[in-house]
């Protein structure tokens, strides 16, 4: 790392997000979380959540999740589980096991838990002209997403490697109140969507990825009513182009890695064409303070399009890392605070790794 961060390589990121910024202009703070599968695509863990979720180059852990290509790198086998919570008292939780099968295969699993067990303040009624009547307070409610990713991944030649994964989703939300004042849930369970990616590691410093997430993924959901009437709801999430890189420097003679992502929606869940190009950009680096502190610092959520600009609401992201040597070899604590979206709260995630 004989190169400061200023100079040479260290300036691909920035270039790759202001490449991104000239073909699009900002779009309304809501539309990526409109779109069907928000609940995942937003960072977990707290390494990644710290670092703005910009680590599909080359994530840490949950390498299932984030990029199964990555995979065949590891030296170690590599385990993390934590939680999380947010604003408007969401609760989240995940874990991930990856390892690497010599000498050209590594495989993992991830699991990630989103949801919020407690929704009070529910009512039920129907309107008369410009009244609410038979209004009735309803018991609490609970919605829950789960997803988890098996990944595998193959190391083609010792800089370019090759990687896929595949998911099982579930998700359940209150949505038919009943004459008691309870109120049931919907749910649905899809299985088969697919990641696909690509690493290259043009240096021992430098990483570029590729990939494409959610293909073949889509939720046929059924609603019920009173009088037991069903209606059935296909939603097809749409595809993501991801392209990512990951650059290790130094800042003030310590070590610093700096991250860019950009998420393209190019074509819907029907393979249509959009009109224009849609993205996401998120920019994150961790500096290495000392032997066992690390700092995280970045921005998520820069949503892009070909639209006029209505509002800007990025997230600001914040986190640190510990070394846990008293717990084993390889044992990091890890910590992220941020910024939500529409700046009226913060959520907080915290994690352990452990290497060995």
């Amino acid at each position: 790392m004989e190169k400061s961060f200023w100079q040479n390589r260290g300036k691909i990121a920035v270039l790759s997000i202001a490449i991104t910024v000239l073909l699009c202009q900002p779009a309304a703070a809501s539309w990526s979380a409109g779109l069907p599968g928000a609940i995942f695509r937003m960072p977990a863990g707290a390494w990644a959540s710290g670092m703005g979720g910009a680590v599909s180059a080359d994530p840490d852990y949950m390498l299932s999740w984030y990029n199964p290509a990555q995979l065949p790198f590891l030296r170690e086998h590599r385990a993390s589980f934590g939680g999380g919570y947010r604003s408007l008292g969401r609760t989240e939780s995940w874990a991930s096991y990856d390892f690497r099968v010599p000498p050209r295969v590594g495989m993992g699993v991830s699991f990630v838990y989103r949801g919020d067990p407690s929704i009070g303040g529910l009512y039920d009624g129907y309107y008369s002209g410009d009244e609410v009547v038979d209004e009735l307070e309803l018991k609490s409610a609970a919605w829950t997403a789960f997803s988890a990713k098996v990944g595998v991944g193959y190391l083609a030649t010792r800089r370019l490697s090759f990687g896929g994964s595949v998911s099982i989703n579930h998700q359940s939300l209150p949505t038919t109140p009943t004459p008691d004042g309870a109120i049931g849930n919907s749910s649905v369970t899809s299985i088969g969507a697919v990641d696909i990616a690509a690493v290259y590691k043009p240096s021992p410093n430098l990483t570029v990825a590729a990939s494409i997430k959610n293909l073949l993924s889509r939720n046929s959901w059924t609603y019920n009513s009173y009088d037991d009437y069903s209606q059935q709801i296909d939603e097809v999430i749409p595809p993501i182009f991801a392209l990512s890189s990951s650059h290790k420097t130094t800042l003030l003679e310590r070590e610093l890695t700096w991250g860019a992502d950009v998420e393209l929606f190019l074509i819907d869940g029907e393979g249509r064409y959009l009109g224009g190009p849609e993205a996401v950009v998120a920019a994150g680096a961790t500096w290495k303070f000392s032997e066992v502190i690390a700092l995280r610092a970045g921005i998520a959520d820069i949503e892009l399009s070909s639209e006029t600009a209505e509002s800007f609401s990025p997230r600001i992201t914040f986190g640190f890392s510990y070394s846990l040597p008293k717990i084993g070899r390889g044992a990091v604590f890890n910590y992220a605070i941020m910024t939500d979206r529409i700046w009226a709260g913060v959520d907080q995630q915290i994690d352990v790794t452990v290497s060995f």
